[in-house]
């Protein structure tokens, strides 16, 4: 087995996607309902739910991904730190030194969902 993407629920996939660009994601497939985008070979699919369904909940939610993080891990957070700051991107932390032995820092998306990206330190 093994864990290949992600669905988030958003209010609106044009304006996730952009979002999701900008921090290294790649476009696959965009209409007016959702979008999917990969990042290697890991896939997150974005729903944009604008009508009354049984998802709306869902979508509609505050506090999204409550208690969860998806970890990217890059080679250099404070180069990925300065590069998405400097691309008025703003970041929910600032790189940190963890005593588990990663350096992190944590992005929300436009809808709450958290964005952790580390490296390992020791």
């Amino acid at each position: 087995m093994k864990v290949t993407g992600l669905v988030y629920w958003v209010l609106d996939n044009q304006v996730s996607e952009k979002f999701y660009k900008k921090i290294g994601f790649k476009i696959v497939e965009s209409n007016e309902r959702h979008t999917i985008l990969t990042l290697d070979d890991f896939e997150l699919t974005l729903v944009s739910i604008r009508d009354e369904t049984e998802f709306a909940e869902d979508a509609m939610t505050s506090g999204k991904g409550k208690g969860s993080y998806l970890y990217v891990k890059v080679g250099d957070v404070d180069e990925l730190y300065n590069k998405l700051t400097g691309a008025a991107l703003e970041t929910s932390s600032v790189p940190r030194d963890w005593g588990w032995g990663n350096r992190e820092f944590v992005i929300k998306d436009p809808d709450g969902y958290k964005i952790c990206f580390w490296q390992k330190t020791a």
